[in-house]
């Protein structure tokens, strides 16, 4: 009920005012020593109201004419000189609702309720990276980016009369057991590049079989006499007459899809790449011998260019691996610039790609060699 709807003495309403800001001040005070209290408003002067009062009591008709007189110093009340109304109706519930209390967490209490919504600082959520497209490692590259059909038949005939050769018998067999071991390797490893090759030729359905019985003739060089000599011979025969057109009467049990690391052991296919990168680096010294021994060239280099792509297949031990990745990556592309330098009698950029090419060894075998 408003204090305007009765009428005391000044000395009572005064009293009152009186006790009525103590007890403000008191009030203040008990919520902590921490809370400095609030200061009383300057004589004279309206405090500006921070909070929006308590819901008051229906005015009454007193109070409603009050509100419509002017404001003018000769129709404003005084109380003993103070201005009537500096006054609060209900001053103990608007010194309760002026109270700050400062709670030890700041986001107590508060709810997601409309109206009560906490404004934090947090960042918006990132959104989530788009997962990056993973390589197709369907077990073939693009071998005819690699080597073309024709020196990929090339390259496997080559092979055939070198082993030819090396299996006339069985001393040309134990003089041979390096070059047979690396030339039945890379056999088989182009033998497994051809089941998957663009190209079409006549003993491509066979192709399968060509690689498994290579295999077969390199694990046999590893040891010399007469076993190890048959051992390989029965199967040399076999593939002679696939790559002739034949087809013989026994041939082994070989899965159509090719898992080079089955069939072409890293080591050995190594020794080839020692073999044609020695080749190069003693034959080939200026630019006139890469002219004269251009075909050569090319064919060596395709070959290493080959085996880099082949052991960089995900079935090897360390494929997984960076380092292993940047290792074949290096012998691909050195391979590849001195096969096209030679194409183009560029001597210089032979020795780019060259040097580019054993960078790759030399790098590569102090961590992986073992």
């Amino acid at each position: 009920m408003s204090l305007s709807a009765f009428r005391f003495p000044a000395s009572v309403i005064h009293a009152f005012c009186l006790g009525s800001c103590l007890l403000v001040s008191g009030l203040s005070g008990c919520g902590g020593g921490d809370e400095p209290a609030p200061s009383e408003p300057a004589a004279g002067n309206a405090p500006a109201a921070d909070s929006t009062p308590a819901e008051s009591e229906p005015k009454t008709a007193n109070s409603d004419k009050a509100d419509s007189q002017d404001n003018s110093a000769e129709d404003r009340k005084y109380v003993d000189g103070i201005p009537y109304d500096v006054f609060y109706d209900q001053p103990l519930t608007v010194a309760a609702e002026n109270q700050t209390v400062v709670s030890s967490n700041p986001l107590a209490g508060m709810g997601t309720s409309p109206g009560n919504t906490v404004a934090t600082n947090t960042p918006p959520a990132k959104p989530e990276p788009e997962p990056t497209p993973t390589a197709s490692n369907e077990g073939s590259r693009e071998w005819k980016e690699i080597i073309s059909q024709e020196l990929l038949l090339e390259e496997v005939m080559r092979l055939r009369n070198a082993l030819t050769a090396s299996l006339q018998s069985v001393g040309s067999f134990n003089r041979e057991l390096l070059n047979i071991q690396a030339d039945a390797s890379v056999l088989a490893a182009l033998a497994g590049v051809a089941t998957e090759h663009d190209g079409e030729f006549t003993w491509k359905d066979k192709a399968k079989y060509v690689r498994d019985m290579s295999y077969t003739i390199a694990m046999a060089a590893e040891s010399r006499g007469r076993p190890a000599y048959e051992t390989a011979e029965g199967p040399f025969l076999n593939i002679v007459e696939i790559l002739s057109g034949g087809s013989p009467a026994e041939l082994p049990d070989s899965a159509d899809e090719t898992s080079f690391s089955e069939i072409a052991e890293r080591n050995m296919l190594m020794k080839q790449v020692k073999i044609n990168a020695d080749w190069l680096q003693t034959t080939i010294s200026t630019e006139e011998d890469l002219k004269n021994k251009k075909d050569d060239v090319i064919s060596k280099a395709t070959i290493l260019a080959t085996i880099g792509s082949v052991i960089a297949e995900e079935d090897y031990v360390f494929a997984d691996e960076e380092n292993y990745q940047s290792y074949c990556r290096e012998l691909i592309e050195g391979s590849l610039k001195v096969v096209d330098s030679a194409k183009n009698d560029d001597y210089e950029g032979f020795q780019q790609g060259f040097d580019l090419m054993n960078k790759s060894c030399s790098d590569c075998h102090p961590e992986y060699l073992n």
